[in-house]
């Protein structure tokens, strides 16, 4: 996962709050984010409605999609988002 410095653009084009951000990995074919606030995972699930990952082994695929999960060392939930 990236920089927190990084995502302010994140932020910006998904209307969440930049605190918000965990991490973001931008791929080929599709990206994830990771959140730690349930709302800005349905904001950024929202805004992905309706598009498709390119290519690769998901082509077709929704975007969108959640996924919960908790950190194991702090026992904070966050939530993964393909995007």
């Amino acid at each position: 996962m990236s920089e927190k410095s990084d995502h302010s653009w994140l932020a910006k084009a998904y209307n969440i709050p930049l605190e918000h951000i965990r991490g973001y990995n931008s791929g080929i074919c599709y990206s994830k984010i990771w959140v730690t606030n349930k709302e800005s995972a349905d904001k950024v699930s929202e805004k992905e409605k309706g598009n498709q990952v390119n290519g690769g082994w998901f082509d077709g695929m929704r975007l969108g999609g959640q996924s919960e999960y908790t950190d194991q060392e702090t026992g904070e939930t966050y939530w993964e988002v393909m995007c």
